[in-house]
């Protein structure tokens, strides 16, 4: 599925820019030294374990797990693309394809390194303390999501036919949605948040937040985030008591929205083709911190903060980069006469 250009973003957004209010601005500086380097930045051990055809390498993931058995029990496979065929063995791992940065100064590109839209103190991001008893804050934040083939930017497994053949791009940033600087116009476009905004809808985050604790996901539960909140609303504000952990939410929450975009894909069981994904399979995605401290895990969407985020918020530092991991299945094979 093609995915809407920056360029294309840009032209939408500039009229409704302006609907955004402006937060109080407690925005980190924009770093040139954040210039993406897969080779640098990117946490390899988090690609398995692969399974090939079935035999399993490398650490064991309660993620794949599913996925992994199933390639095991059908390990052979034949796909066909238009006149296109071809036969081999189900390749699963974890791709790195996607980037995410979650930044309080807009237009903060950290992968490019720049400032591309000086806002004059317009749309920067906050952490303010809520007056209600509970000791929490709310962190509003900026998130731009990249198309970052990592694999064909270093010229590697070119030949499998699952691996993306796209080029390095923006894909979307929020800065020009008015949706993510209002969760109230968020809900005229998602009305059906209001469905999972109420008390019974709730008490899910316990088992959701039990589960992710333990490494595991319950994709049911889609309108939750584990220990890192709640997808809904899909904007730019979020409760917190850990700020890397806030980020994280934030970043899985723009990985939600892209499915509700239409513009989110996965690849499909029998490994022959990408299929649209409107709503998010959580387990079949891992986020690994970049920026501003390298991370030393992989971790899945909900994974309490006390398990990971120690020692990675550098002071002063308060924009955020992460690379997103999706299972994917492949067919690798050759093909037919």
């Amino acid at each position: 599925m093609k995915i809407m250009s920056l360029r294309r973003l840009l032209a939408l957004g500039c009229g409704f820019a302006a609907l955004a209010v402006a937060a109080p601005a407690h925005a980190s500086k924009c770093e040139a030294g954040t210039v993406f380097n897969p080779i640098t930045k990117v946490r390899w051990n988090c690609i398995f374990p692969v399974s090939i055809g079935g035999v399993k390498v490398g650490p064991s993931d309660p993620l794949g797990k599913a996925l992994d058995a199933q390639s095991a029990s059908k390990p052979l496979c034949a796909c066909r693309k238009g006149v296109t065929f071809w036969f081999g063995v189900k390749v699963s791992f974890w791709s790195p394809g996607r980037m995410v940065d979650v930044v309080t100064e807009p237009g903060c590109m950290m992968a490019l390194g720049a400032d591309i839209m000086p806002t004059g103190g317009r749309l920067q991001g906050s952490q303010t303390s809520i007056s209600d008893g509970t000791n929490s804050r709310k962190m509003f934040a900026q998130m731009h999501y990249y198309i970052a083939p990592v694999w064909k930017m270093l010229d590697m497994f070119t030949d499998l036919p699952c691996i993306e053949d796209n080029g390095f791009d923006v894909a979307l940033i929020t800065e020009v949605l008015p949706t993510w600087q209002s969760a109230t116009l968020g809900a005229i476009i998602q009305p059906e948040a209001i469905l999972f905004g109420n008390p019974a809808a709730g008490l899910a985050c316990m088992a959701d937040s039990a589960a992710a604790a333990a490494g595991k996901v319950v994709d049911p539960l889609f309108w939750r985030m584990g220990s890192w909140g709640a997808t809904y609303p899909v904007a730019g504000d979020i409760h917190f008591g850990d700020s890397v952990e806030a980020w994280a939410g934030l970043a899985a929450r723009g990985v939600f929205m892209m499915g509700r975009l239409g513009a989110l894909t996965l690849s499909s069981a029998d490994g022959c083709s990408f299929i649209p994904q409107p709503v998010w399979t959580k387990s079949r995605y891992k986020f690994q911190l970049m920026e501003p401290v390298k991370g030393g895990q992989c971790v899945n969407v909900g994974r309490p903060g006390a398990l990971w985020t120690s020692a990675k918020h550098a002071p002063g530092k308060d924009n955020a980069q992460f690379m997103l991991f999706e299972k994917t299945i492949c067919c690798a094979g050759v093909g037919a006469p």
